[in-house]
């Protein structure tokens, strides 16, 4: 009989370790590239890689190379004054980064505690989130444009998103079986 109870509880182990690796990647794309220059305006950074860009920020040419959704928050947020004359788009900008964040570690906290149900709707909101970044900036002319291109964080995002669902629909499911075996144990 107990061998029987860890053959069912084995059972969800792959779905397990596919839901939180799903929603680890989901968090971690909100620190890589998430747009990426274009060749073109890759070459005119790199002619001069030190030079400032921004001097408040202490961002190099270099540096805007490959921009992650943590750094446009920083840069939205300590230049909105600059860029659109109020400050309160730049907070909105940093409230869209940190939601993706805290919901990706919401479904990653729940991913450990095996609770799908709440994996997939802490993933959903994550993916509502990023989908209305994605869609301002697109909307603003931001990405794609002449200067720049989608980065590894936006195509990673979607992926990420995929697995993490599909993995907790998986222990969702594994876990009914489960039950069902138990009871009929």
């Amino acid at each position: 009989m107990m061998d029987n109870i860890k053959a069912i509880s084995n059972k969800l182990l792959i779905p397990f370790f596919v839901t939180l690796i799903g929603a680890l990647f989901m968090f971690i794309t909100i620190f890589l590239p998430y747009t990426t220059a274009t060749e073109e305006q890759s070459e005119r950074f790199k002619a001069y890689p030190d030079e400032i860009v921004y001097e408040k920020l202490d961002m190099t040419a270099k540096d805007m190379i490959n921009i992650s959704m943590v750094e446009y928050a920083n840069v939205y947020g300590n230049l909105s004054e600059q860029i659109w004359g109020d400050t309160s788009y730049g907070i909105f900008y940093i409230a869209l980064v940190a939601l993706i964040g805290v919901f990706s570690l919401l479904s990653i906290l729940f991913s450990v505690l095996k609770k799908p149900i709440a994996v997939i709707i802490f993933s959903l909101l994550s993916f509502g989130v990023f989908s209305i970044q994605n869609f301002d900036y697109t909307d603003r002319g931001v990405v794609p444009s002449n200067t720049y291109e989608w980065g590894t964080a936006y195509y990673a995002f979607y992926i990420a998103f995929a697995i993490t669902f599909v993995g907790a629909i998986w222990m969702l499911v594994s876990k009914r079986i489960q039950k069902k075996q138990e009871k009929q144990a």
